[in-house]
């Protein structure tokens, strides 16, 4: 399961609850749980999702484990935690519950939970792998795009693209524009920012469209906990809390109109268009690789590929390194 799905199961309390003793290897080393019985049977864990602490002033951990590519389950130490008479072996754990899986769930609720609201939409989130702001950010700059490609008469392959972050949005931009990385129709610089330049390959123009300012107004709860999260502070509901803010923000992005999302400036076109490389390769003169010709710098009479040509000539700017 996705751990972004488990922890929305957590709150909606889709959970199989179990809190039972039970015995677990563990990797004293990592201090992670290895494999645990239940059910007269071992259970190995494949992957650890979440660390949290089981309270702010306990000092041992609790675990959101996978076995296999299912099921997910809550675990956690006892020791130090359970007020008894009696002492307490630090190596007793408790199998809380199970989160319940896709398939346990009435199918209408799961479809109305998973699914968005149009199928064009469904084909970016299958692509990228779950639904995320920046996927949303993405998603609604190429809604933005489309309108202005119609009201221009623009056909779908005659525009390329600069984006100016790496995040999520650009397999929203890949799937629902075509432009992509491969073919040379999306470029790349990462300045952290929700810009973007569309040029036309038939007009002598350009459009730049710039995110405007956006206050979600939970900036210093959600810097808390995500704080919390990254040093292995944070407790599992504080995980659950900072999901549901992380969904908040999807929705009011979706249910904002593009225009607010982003303004639109008109300019002449800056650059000459990219086109797809031909396979004209070369040899790097320092490394003996094989690099695509048009990737070369040519230094002293010498020609060097990029990270080549960096380490003879730092500092020096081409081709947008440094």
């Amino acid at each position: 399961m996705e751990q972004i799905e488990v922890l929305r199961s957590i709150d909606l309390e889709q959970l199989d609850y179990i809190q039972q003793k039970i015995d677990v290897v563990c990797d004293n080393d990592q201090q992670l749980p290895v494999s645990f019985a239940f059910k007269e049977r071992m259970f190995p864990v494949s992957r650890i999702l979440f660390r949290c602490k089981i309270t702010e002033d306990h000092p041992g951990y609790g675990y959101l484990v996978e076995i296999g590519d299912q099921d997910v389950f809550y675990l956690y130490n006892q020791s130090k935690y359970c007020q008894s008479s009696e002492p307490i072996d630090p190596g007793i754990w408790v199998l809380c519950f199970r989160v319940l899986h896709d398939r346990e769930l009435m199918r209408l609720f799961w479809e109305d939970r998973k699914m968005l609201a149009n199928s064009t939409l469904k084909r970016v989130v299958d692509f990228h792998g779950h639904v995320c702001p920046e996927l949303a950010m993405g998603s609604k700059f190429c809604n933005f795009v489309q309108r202005l490609l119609d009201d221009n008469d623009l056909p779908d392959s005659s525009f390329s693209v600069l984006a100016e972050n790496t995040t999520s949005a650009l397999d929203a931009i890949q799937v629902l524009l075509g432009v992509t990385v491969g073919n040379q129709r999306l470029m790349v610089m990462d300045y952290g920012k929700h810009n973007y330049t569309v040029y036309s390959q038939t007009k002598e123009e350009s459009w730049s469209f710039r995110m405007k300012a956006m206050n979600f107004g939970d900036e210093e709860v959600f810097q808390q906990l995500e704080g919390k999260i990254i040093n292995n502070e944070a407790l599992l509901e504080e995980v659950v809390s900072y999901q549901k803010l992380i969904d908040k923000r999807v929705q009011r992005i979706f249910a904002l109109s593009p225009e607010e999302l982003f303004s639109l400036e008109t300019a002449q076109r800056a650059q000459q268009q990219s086109r797809e490389s031909t396979s004209l390769y070369t040899i790097c003169a320092r490394c003996g690789q094989q690099v695509l010709a048009n990737r070369t710098i040519e230094r002293q009479g010498k020609v060097l590929c990029l990270p080549c040509f960096k380490k003879e000539a730092p500092g020096c700017i081409h081709h947008g390194v440094q």
